[in-house]
């Protein structure tokens, strides 16, 4: 083979690299992400170890680094599980969104109501006397346009942090909650969360594993490709 068959062979494949970093890194950028959740603040949807596909284009495009999208084509709802940028920029926060703007939100006694509707909940495990048991799964209801998902509370007639406290959401912030809510930092400590802060919605579990081993981990096989 000639010395110039050789360059144009190199040439080509260096090619071929470049196309191929260039595509993944314009995919990453704006189009899909991948998080490893670390905590267990949104169980029982999402648990530690899961590695959770972020759709990027949800609400929007935007160039990596900057707050206001290039172009908008939809609204965060209520019920959508985002990624945000948390409250001290050094990391990425994972919550539900509860509150819209504009919304009124209620605390009172372990209750939570959005606008005077309350978010009813009905107990996943009961016991004989039909009384929640130490930490339940509870499914919320749908009257609120907040799409059914269980969530997880204490026995302690789902402790909140407060016995009454009231949030009124401004225009342009969202408020959001884990849906672990006993164990969850999320709004009711850090406040609203502004739009240009989102970075997209949470798509589906891309797989899961469990324990601490990053070179034989051990794979939870119901988590493959598992809906959010």
């Amino acid at each position: 083979m000639s010395e110039e068959c050789v360059k144009k062979s190199l040439f080509k494949e260096s090619l071929w690299v470049l196309s191929f970093i260039l595509f993944f890194g314009i995919l990453y950028a704006f189009v899909l992400g991948v998080y490893l959740i670390p905590s267990p603040s949104m169980m029982p949807s999402i648990v530690p170890g899961d590695r959770v596909v972020l759709n990027k284009l949800s609400y929007g495009i935007r160039f990596p680094l900057q707050e206001k999208p290039l172009l908008t084509w939809n609204s965060p709802l209520r019920g959508d599980i985002v990624f945000f940028a948390s409250p001290n920029g050094q990391g990425t926060y994972i919550k539900r969104i509860i509150g819209l703007p504009g919304d009124v939100i209620r605390f009172k006694q372990g209750v939570i109501s959005v606008n005077g509707l309350i978010l009813q909940q009905r107990c996943l495990k009961e016991s004989n006397e039909g009384a929640c048991l130490g930490n339940i799964l509870i499914e919320e209801n749908r009257d609120l346009h907040l799409p059914s998902h269980p969530i997880l509370i204490s026995e302690e007639k789902g402790a909140t942090f407060f016995e009454y406290k009231k949030f009124i959401v401004p225009p342009g912030k969202f408020f959001v909650l884990g849906d672990n809510r006993d164990q969850s930092v999320d709004s009711r400590v850090f406040g609203f969360v502004e739009e240009s802060r989102l970075y997209g919605k949470a798509a589906f579990v891309l797989f899961s594993t469990e324990g601490d081993s990053r070179f034989f981990p051990e794979f939870r096989t119901d988590r493959f490709f598992k809906s959010i």
